[in-house]
């Protein structure tokens, strides 16, 4: 086994155990064999290895990252690890397909990377985009189970470009929302799109996923860090059970 895929493995233990314990979780509860899923923002694949082991053989994962050189190592781990339910793309998902200036931190591969923040010190350049609507054809938007996203202030982009999607297969949704990420300076937009749509929404603390009723942005995402900081939600169609 090569080290950059016990890397990968170490990486994806570390986020179910430690660093995204309940959010691995709650992913897995609501993946089963042959479903398809989608990892929008997979940077080095943590959420796209335990996608692959909840969906199996009969299963697909796509996931997509704008940053070439981190889906150019996921793509190698894919298939070094001989993965045939895992497709990787170097693409960015927006509300419309075409190209926008992607801004990366600190010089180099970074999760900050996002098409709303600039980062100090960093360095843009354009990525190809498209929506989610029209990169799944009819057949293959039906079978979505589950949407992962985490792009950086962009994820109301990336749920508008997906309204059929969101619509027609109701796939499960966890995503990162932050204030600090949005440049509108609201979170609210993005969760009240989602329920207005029908969903059903939680956010995500360490315990579990609470009514997103109880969600207070100048509580819960006052101090990024903060103990009782909140950046991760789940929202679900709208019957079926949370868990």
């Amino acid at each position: 086994m090569s080290f950059e895929r016990l890397q990968w493995i170490y990486r994806a233990w570390r986020y179910r155990y430690r660093l995204e314990r309940p959010e691995i979780r709650l992913l897995l509860q609501h993946l089963a064999p042959g479903d398809v899923a989608v990892d929008v923002g997979a940077h080095k694949g943590a959420y796209t290895y335990w996608m692959r082991q909840a969906v199996g053989p009969a299963g697909k994962v796509y996931a997509f990252e704008p940053q070439p050189l981190l889906a150019e190592r996921l793509r190698a781990l894919v298939a070094g690890s001989h993965y045939s339910n895992i497709v990787v793309e170097n693409l960015g998902l927006s509300s419309a397909a075409g190209t926008l200036v992607l801004n990366v931190p600190d010089g180099g591969p970074s999760p900050g990377a996002s098409f709303e923040v600039s980062g100090a010190g960093g360095h843009s350049y354009p990525v190809p985009v498209t929506t989610l609507d029209d990169y799944f054809d009819d057949d293959q938007r039906r079978r979505i189970h589950l949407l992962k996203c985490d792009a950086e202030g962009h994820e109301l982009e990336v749920f508008r470009g997906a309204h059929r999607l969101l619509t027609e297969a109701r796939p499960c949704l966890l995503f990162e929302c932050e204030l600090r990420h949005r440049k509108s300076g609201r979170v609210d937009d993005v969760l009240n799109w989602l329920l207005d749509l029908g969903y059903r929404g939680f956010f995500i603390d360490r315990d579990g996923a609470r009514d997103i009723g109880e969600f207070d942005v100048a509580v819960h995402q006052s101090r990024s860090g903060a103990p009782g900081y909140i950046n991760n939600f789940l929202f679900l169609p709208p019957s079926g059970p949370m868990d």
